[in-house]
C-alpha cells in the first residue's frame, strides 16, 4: 500500500498545479487571437477604418471576415466602413485562375468564384494591419526589429514576407529595401 501511494498522489498533484479543467493550449490560442484583433498598435492609425491580417480583413473594431467568406458579405462590410462603393474589375489570366476584384481606396480585395481569397494594400489612408503596419509609413528595418522578416528572391523587386501578429504570413514589397510600399495576403494575381 505504501508503494502505490505516490502513484495515486502524482495525478492529483499535477491536477492541482494545472490552471483547472480548461485546456491551456486552447486558452493560449484564444488569448493570441484576441490580442491580434485588439492590438493597440492599430490605434496609432486614427484614420484606419479597415483592419487587415494574414487571414482576412474587416471594419476596425469588428470581427474580421476570413478567406472563403461570400463576396457580397465582404463588399457590404467594407463599403459600410469606407462609406463608398468599390470599383470592380477582373483578370482572367491570373496564375490561380480567373479573379475578380473590389477596390476601396488603397485596398484591393480578390475573389474567386464569389468567395474572398486575398487582399492587396498600397499606400493610402483608411487601412492598416492588425499589428500596426501601414504601407508608406513603415520601414523594412523597423519591421525587422518587431517581426520575423524574410527577404525573398523573386522577380518582384523588394519582395519579403513576415510573420504577423496572428501568426500568419503577410507578403510585402519595399522600395529599395527601405519603405514598405505594399502588403498582400491570401491568393494574389502577381506574376513571379
Amino acid at each position: 500500500m505504501i508503494r502505490t501511494a505516490p502513484l495515486i498522489a502524482l495525478p492529483l498533484l499535477l491536477l492541482a498545479c494545472s490552471g483547472g479543467p480548461e485546456d491551456s493550449a486552447t486558452s493560449a490560442d484564444r488569448e493570441g487571437t484576441e490580442a491580434a484583433l485588439t492590438n493597440p498598435s492599430i490605434e496609432q492609425f486614427d484614420d484606419a477604418v479597415v483592419v487587415v491580417d494574414a487571414n482576412g480583413l474587416g471594419p476596425k473594431g469588428e470581427e474580421p471576415l476570413r478567406f472563403g467568406a461570400p463576396r457580397a458579405e465582404v463588399d457590404s462590410a467594407i463599403e459600410a466602413a469606407f462609406g463608398s462603393a468599390p470599383e470592380r474589375s477582373s483578370n482572367d489570366e491570373c496564375g490561380a485562375g480567373p479573379m475578380e476584384f473590389s477596390q476601396f481606396g488603397p485596398l484591393q480585395i480578390a475573389y474567386m468564384d464569389d468567395e474572398f481569397r486575398g487582399w492587396f494594400l498600397r499606400e493610402g489612408e483608411g487601412v492598416a494591419t492588425s499589428d500596426g503596419v501601414q504601407p508608406g509609413t513603415t520601414t523594412l528595418d523597423t519591421l525587422k526589429r518587431e517581426r520575423q522578416v524574410r527577404e525573398l528572391d523573386t522577380t518582384l523587386e523588394g519582395e519579403f514576407e513576415y510573420t504577423a501578429a496572428d501568426y500568419g504570413t503577410i507578403t510585402g514589397f519595399a522600395e529599395d529595401g527601405e519603405l514598405v510600399r505594399g502588403l498582400q495576403a491570401g491568393i494574389s494575381c502577381f506574376f513571379r
